[in-house]
């Protein structure tokens, strides 16, 4: 356990010492929802403003990029030459690909819980009150989730160039699909219908539920769902992963 959280540790210092991740990872989001929340600020009105609405779906679509963050640590060839060296540690395959996805999601839970705050401060992004509890905790879900999908397609293509391609389709796919751009229904009926089977929608319209209409009752099938997607990409890699891979 020990050996576990030295591994853990090491990798969340080379994630939080670079600038372009950490740029990524705040001030990124931070842009995005000043800039969008201004742009279509006449469409919304004064009760539920375009900078509440961007500061949720930005919050989601940046969780779901914490997914590439955890391809990078994994498989960079920057830092992959360095990690070599745990694969003579006293550690099992499972330890090498589990840190990867532990180490990203603090990560991304940190920089973006961080960048929350700072919208709720600086462009008054309401989060709710009395559901606050359990939408940080959607948000922290859909972060280990990212984490361990980013690094289950690193243990697929056993590359992070080819991972982080396909990732950025799938991003998007969710993305778009989950309503954090624009309106589903706008693309159509069998579109909105298909939206109903990406875990991004049911977040998406957990979280507006719960922050705008107070009512937890999409939380529990959210919740579920992110947990039991997370539970089959971490088994998923532990049966695709050998170290030989790794070199």
């Amino acid at each position: 356990m020990y050996e576990f959280k030295q591994i853990v540790r090491l990798d969340f210092i080379n994630l939080i010492t670079n600038p372009m991740w950490v740029f990524f990872s705040t001030a990124f989001p931070f842009l995005m929802v000043l800039i969008l929340g201004f742009l279509s600020s006449s469409d919304w009105g004064k009760s539920v403003t375009a900078y509440d609405y961007y500061g949720i779906t930005m919050m989601i679509y940046a969780a779901l990029n914490t997914a590439t963050i955890s391809a990078n640590s994994f498989m960079e060839e920057r830092i992959k030459g360095g990690n070599l060296r745990i694969i003579h540690a006293p550690v099992g395959p499972f330890a090498i690909h589990f840190s990867k996805v532990i180490a990203s999601f603090a990560f991304g839970t940190v920089c973006h819980l961080t960048t929350g705050m700072a919208l709720h401060f600086a462009a008054g992004v309401h989060y709710g009150t009395t559901g606050l509890a359990g939408a940080l905790a959607i948000i922290v879900l859909l972060e280990f989730f990212a984490s361990a999908l980013g690094v289950l397609l690193c243990c697929v293509f056993r590359s992070e160039s080819a991972a982080n391609q396909i990732l950025s389709l799938v991003i998007t796919l969710l993305a778009i699909l989950g309503g954090l751009f624009f309106r589903v229904d706008g693309l159509g009926s069998s579109a909105e219908r298909l939206s109903g089977f990406f875990p991004v929608k049911w977040v998406c319209t957990a979280l507006f539920a719960l922050v705008w209409d107070n009512d937890p009752s999409l939380l529990a099938p959210a919740t579920a769902i992110l947990l039991v997607a997370s539970a089959a990409f971490v088994a998923a890699s532990s049966m695709i992963f050998h170290t030989e891979d790794y070199i």
